[in-house]
Order: structure tokens, then C-alpha cells, then sequence
């Protein structure tokens, strides 16, 4: 319809759209009076980022890739797309298989059975994340990428993690969902791997609702990523023309990021500094003002400095020591009391029952069931005992950016007393 009457807003209708903020009465009343005194209806263009100069999407792409140093950004509608797409950008599909650690959000792994190859649930170390000695034990003649999760913040070995995807010509496709201006020795989490995903929903570092962007230095893989993305190629210089290199054009979905998501996104970016610093400051304060009895630890990360510092982890000596300090109900998370409930958390490989019984959209039982795959890994509530271990000898404290000094003091006196008597 283009740009026309059809997308002026009236007072009424601009208002709808400021409710979506914890405005209060008055503030609203007078936004009111400046919208009815405006001379002339505002004119929101067609919210739609092709074939507008103003569009939001690219801008935030704009900021994205000067913060983080990348050549492309993407962005997307979730960081589960963003997966998605970057799986199948890479090239994997049926027959493939994909590592990944049993301690991540589901999505994850789902996002590679959605690209319909195999995901191989792989062990992590007590950092919290994927142990680089175990990854070298999972790969196959069919592995085509490694999935590295940056959970809680905390930055995976990724030097290490690259070494072995070259060694092996494999793809490194980070999930950098849960750790968005975190970093590894410097250098940004997302940025290290072929390609760097990261969620943008209510959860996360910032966020935008729902949103997600792709990171790359790969022009070819950012090119199939928008192809898979937009499956109309809107993106592309001539949108009708034939494909300009083999394997740009594809049948794909629609991840596209809405334009007020990316408004959202951009006011958002200028805050990512001063959320991670104020997490890392709670971080550190807590974990110098804790005192920690025998039987307990600190997560040690891979990288300190680098971490988002909204989540610090202590390890027990043993689940029921975990269980009871996350009982005692003083700031303490963790799986160890859930677990003894029989509550179930789709974080860990045991729960994910999508995958041990290899659950599928339809009765075929693609992709598990497939004439390109050769043997399926063992999927079990055991395969991953290092894990489980781990997980259910976890307690988590989360900070905010919000918590002061004074509150972090409070929470580490209460957490120190607590633990004392246990």
C-alpha cells in the first residue's frame, strides 16, 4: 500500500502505543496535549524495514556492528531464529551432526533438529560451560559444527573450542543468548566462532520483547542467513533477479526483526555497558563479601573479567548440601531442591525428553529417522554424567543492575550467616 493515509496515526492510536510504558496518568495526559496540538497527523511510515530510509532495522545493524566490531549484523525475531538460521547458512542438514553441551536452554537444541540435522549432547566442565576435552571424544566423519553456549554469562574456552573446529574443518556457531557483552580474553563473546547468535527477549542481557541478531565476519554466510531469513529476498539489490552465486536463493522462513522491536534495540545497545558493569560490580561484591564454609566453591569462569556478572555460582561438595542452601530460601537458585521434587528444568539434557525419545512434528520421525543418517548417538538420562553432576551440585545467586551496594552487602551477610549454620 506504500506509505499513505494508511499509516498516519491519530492521537488515540499513538497512545495505544505509549501504553505499552509504565507512563504514569499524568506524564500521559500531557504527551496527550502535544499530540493534539501538533499541526498535522504523525506519520509513522509503514513500521517495515525494505524500501525504508528510515528504517530502524538497519540502524540497529548500523550500531550493532560498531560495537562489536563485526562486518555484518542480522537481525532477527529471536535468538531461537537466529540459530536457526545460522545453522542452515552453514550449511547443515539431514545426516549432520551438531555438538552442544547438556547445559543449555532447549532451544538450542531444538534449533538443530529444526535445521533436521543430529544434535550430540556433549559434557561441560565445572566452568558451567561446554569442556573442551569432551568435544574432541563426540566428533564423527558426520560432525559439521560445534555449538558453544555461553550460559549465565560465562564465557566458553573459545580458543580452544576453534582450535579443534579447525583441526576438524568444522563450523563454530556461538550461542551467545544468555551473554551479550560478555567477553573471552578481550575480544567479544559471538565474535570468535563463524557466526554469533544472540537473544534479545525480556530475559536477556537487553532486550527488545522478542529479537535476536546473527554476527559475522562471513559475507557469504551473513548472505544465506538474510536468504533464510526472508524467504521473499527483499534484502537482495534486484529482488527478482536470478541468484547471483549458487546456493543464495532457497526456500526460508520469515525471521524478519519488526521495526519497533529494532527502535526498542537501539535504545537498548546504549545501555549493554552499563547493565554488564553494574552486574559485574554486584559480581565481584558479593563473591568478596561472601564467606563460603568447607564444603562449598566458587564457579570459577573462563574469563573474570569477561563475564556479565548477573549470575555467581557456588559448587557443593554434594547435592543434598546444595539442596539445603537453596531451601534455605536467602538468594540461592539451582536444580538440586527442584530435582528432589521432580520438577522439571528444560536447562539440562535429563528433562529434555524432545530428544531421548526422539520426539518429532510428524510420525516419519525426521530428522532422527533419515536415510542420511548412519547411527544416532546414544540419548539417555546418563549420557552426560560429568553434568549432572555438576548441575544438581549448583547454586546459583542472580544480581541485577539495580541491586546497590547496600543490597549486595545485605544479600552476602544473609548468604554467609545462612550457610554457616548448615
Amino acid at each position: 500500500m506504500g506509505n499513505t493515509e494508511y499509516y498516519k496515526y491519530s492521537t488515540d492510536e499513538l497512545m495505544e502505543i505509549i501504553d505499552v510504558f509504565n507512563v504514569d496518568a499524568d506524564a500521559q495526559s500531557k504527551i496527550k496535549g502535544i499530540l493534539d496540538s501538533a499541526e498535522q497527523t504523525p506519520d509513522a511510515g509503514n513500521f517495515f524495514r525494505y524500501y525504508n530510509p528510515k528504517s530502524k532495522c538497519e540502524k540497529f545493524e548500523s550500531d550493532i556492528r560498531e560495537k562489536t566490531g563485526s562486518k555484518f549484523a542480522l537481525t532477527v525475531n529471536s535468538g531461537t531464529s537466529a540459530l536457526i538460521a545460522s545453522l542452515v547458512a552453514a550449511g547443515v542438514g539431514p545426516g549432520d551432526e551438531v555438538i552442544v553441551p547438556g547445559y543449555t536452554f532447549f532451544a538450542s537444541v531444538s534449533s538443530i533438529v529444526v535445521a533436521r540435522a543430529i544434535p550430540v549432547i556433549c559434557e561441560i566442565n565445572e566452568s558451567l560451560t561446554i569442556d573442551p576435552d569432551a568435544i574432541e571424544k563426540c566428533i564423527t566423519k558426520k560432525t559439521k559444527a560445534i555449538m558453544p553456549v555461553h550460559m549465565v554469562g560465562h564465557a566458553c574456552e573459545m580458543d580452544k573450542i576453534c582450535e579443534i573446529a579447525k583441526k576438524h574443518g568444522l563450523k563454530v556457531i556461538e550461542d551467545t543468548a544468555q551473554a551479550f557483552g560478555g567477553k573471552y580474553k578481550g575480544k567479544y563473546l559471538g565474535t570468535w566462532g563463524d557466526v554469533g547468535c544472540v537473544s534479545l527477549d525480556a530475559y536477556k542481557v537487553i532486550g527488545t520483547g522478542e529479537g535476536g541478531i546473527i554476527i559475522t565476519d562471513d559475507e557469504w554466510l551473513y548472505t544465506r542467513a538474510q536468504s533464510y531469513h526472508d524467504a521473499a529476498a527483499c534484502w537482495r539489490p534486484d529482488r527478482y533477479a536470478t541468484e547471483r552465486r549458487e546456493g543464495e536463493l532457497f526456500c526460508g522462513e520469515n525471521y524478519r526483526m519488526p521495526e519497533l522491536c529494532a527502535a526498542a534495540g537501539i535504545a537498548q545497545l546504549r545501555k549493554l555497558d552499563w547493565v554488564n558493569e553494574r552486574t559485574r560490580a554486584g559480581y565481584k561484591q558479593l563473591k568478596e563479601e561472601i564467606k563460603l564454609p568447607d564444603f562449598a566453591k566458587w564457579v570459577i569462569p573462563n574469563d573474570e573479567e569477561g563475564v556479565c556478572g548477573y549470575t555467581l555460582g557456588v559448587l557443593f561438595d554434594s547435592q543434598k548440601q546444595a539442596e539445603s542452601a537453596i531451601l534455605a530460601d536467602v538468594g540461592f537458585g539451582g536444580l538440586a531442591a527442584n530435582a528432589t521434587k521432580g520438577a522439571r528444568d528444560w536447562h539440562v539434557f535429563w528433562n529434555w525428553e524432545h530428544i531421548l525419545d526422539q520426539k518429532t512434528v510428524t510420525t516419519e520421525g525426521c530428522p532422527f529417522s533419515c536415510q542420511h543418517v548412519d547411527k544416532l548417538p546414544e540419548y539417555s538420562v546418563d549420557m552426560c554424567p560429568k553434568t549432572k553432576d555438576i548441575m544438581l551440585r549448583l547454586g546459583v545467586i542472580n544480581i541485577t543492575p539495580g541491586d546497590t551496594p547496600e543490597i549486595i552487602s545485605e544479600m552476602a551477610a544473609k548468604i554467609t550467616a545462612s550457610l554457616s549454620s548448615l
